[in-house]
């Protein structure tokens, strides 16, 4: 990940790159080996009295869960985007269909929290406008202006022709509008080879391009919230994990000793030792003792006393709930650090799975931190969308006007159907609301449906009495 640094170097050297290639190998780097399940404590050393080498641990993998729940929590309601033009509005959603934005966006968001943050890259193909979602680990941020990230180089790896090529794009804002610097390089053993030009490989795409037009960047920028610790001013974000890296590696431990509790705890006998048979390998010459537990014979064997001829179990005892208490009590701290309620990553399934109506329903760590972040991410929408209807402008297939772009999440929220019926019932029993009423809710139908129900029911009553 840290080429991105010194290839942006050269391809601009008259740009001013944050030295954040430190950041870049030990934090960025680190996080995303943990995030794709490669940690730097994968492997242990073999044990045992023939124990060689290295073996894998068995892996909880509760970074990508975490960074999936904090996604599912920020996008866990619909994301409503309003313009002021209803044909801009339309426009807009048409192309974020599209290009997969929904369906993209919980991944996106996932290996954004993993990262520290990530950026979707607004362009024109062929007339037609496109949406490039970008990690961390594929930009370098490298201006900041009052509505956030203005400036930053891309960096991405493609072949063509079975030639590999690296291709640094700069953006920036002049003079009020968008302007793209590209620079080209062919790679070879895995390094920046020669430069060529961008003509060469991009027909018709030149090194530079500027937007007249375009008085916001190609490309909006989404950052977790939380300080970057780790990097003092550094414009970069910092992973939902970096900061709990020995709590992940804790857990993968007690995952690793629970997983060969099943293996070491298998059952196990002792049998005196004029039971045991020996078989000799004809290739290797090699003896081999073993006990034929699929005898069903009689035997005669030789032996003083009948204690030596007594089969004993010597299976151990399976610690399952000291390690699920274990997990647990490390699940809740790594909660705590990354700024979740305690219980809302749980072992074992008594507890059930919390739904975002439960999260609403009380002022709790996890929901400031949703909050806070789906502010982040509504910001992230609002700056797509504003440069996807300026490209439509530039494109003519929107008229030029202004752009006025508002996201806010619906509070439907993604409810347990068990929990609205139960309220429901204690409600009709106390007397509190209707059963028509009731039946609305768990339901989800209009009053007419909902009286023809209760009629229905009522007849049915009669015809069984």
């Amino acid at each position: 990940m840290g080429n991105i640094i010194s290839g942006a170097a050269r391809a601009f050297p008259d740009t001013k790159i944050p030295l954040e290639e430190e950041f870049f190998r030990n934090v960025i780097e680190v996080c995303g080996s943990i995030y794709r399940g490669e940690p730097p404590w994968a492997y242990v050393k073999r044990s045992g009295l023939y124990g060689k080498g290295e073996r894998r641990i068995a892996q909880m993998g509760c970074a990508k869960v975490l960074c999936d729940s904090l996604a599912s929590l920020t996008f866990s309601s619909q994301a409503d985007i309003f313009c002021k033009s209803p044909a801009q509005q339309e426009y807009a959603l048409r192309i974020l269909q599209e290009n997969g934005f929904w369906e993209k966006a919980p991944a996106f968001f996932s290996r954004a929290y993993a990262l520290g943050g990530g950026a979707m890259k607004i362009y024109i193909d062929g007339g037609r406008v496109s949406v490039d979602y970008i990690s961390a680990e594929d930009f370098i941020p490298t201006g900041s202006g009052r509505g956030g990230i203005c400036e930053g180089i891309f960096g991405s790896r493609f072949l063509r022709g079975g030639r590999e090529f690296a291709l640094f794009e700069r953006h920036g804002m002049k003079g009020g509008h968008a302007v793209i610097d590209r620079r080209l390089f062919e790679m070879k053993g895995g390094s920046l080879s020669c430069e060529i030009p961008v003509e060469e490989v991009f027909g018709g795409l030149s090194e530079r391009s500027e937007y007249p037009s375009m008085d916001v960047p190609m490309f909006a920028y989404f950052r977790p919230a939380g300080d970057n610790n780790l990097s003092e001013g550094s414009l970069l974000g910092l992973s939902c994990f970096a900061n709990c890296t020995d709590t992940l590696k804790a857990l993968d431990i007690a995952f690793d000793s629970f997983s060969r509790e099943f293996v070491l705890g298998r059952k196990r006998i002792i049998v005196p030792s004029s039971c045991i048979r020996t078989v000799v390998d004809p290739d290797t010459g090699r003896i081999s003792r073993y006990f034929d537990a699929d005898d069903e014979v009689y035997q005669a064997l030789k032996c003083d006393e009948e204690q030596e001829l007594k089969i004993t179990d010597n299976t151990c005892e399976l610690r399952v709930s000291e390690h699920v208490e274990a997990i647990n009590a490390l699940l809740d701290i790594l909660c705590f650090q990354a700024g979740l309620s305690s219980g809302t990553l749980s072992f074992n399934s008594s507890a059930g799975l919390r739904t975002a109506a439960e999260v609403k329903s009380m002022e709790t760590r996890t929901e400031i931190t949703m909050q806070t972040n789906r502010c982040l991410a509504a910001e992230l929408i609002e700056n797509a969308v504003r440069c996807i209807i300026r490209c439509g402008q530039m494109c003519g297939a929107l008229p030029l006007e202004e752009v006025n772009v508002r996201v806010a999440f619906s509070d439907r929220q993604t409810v347990d159907r068990d929990e609205i019926i139960d309220r429901n019932i204690r409600l009709v029993e106390a007397g509190l609301i209707s059963r028509v009423s009731a039946v609305m809710a768990a339901l989800e139908c209009s009053e007419e449906d909902a009286v023809r129900e209760l009629e229905k029911i009522e007849k049915e009553r009669s015809l069984l009495k």
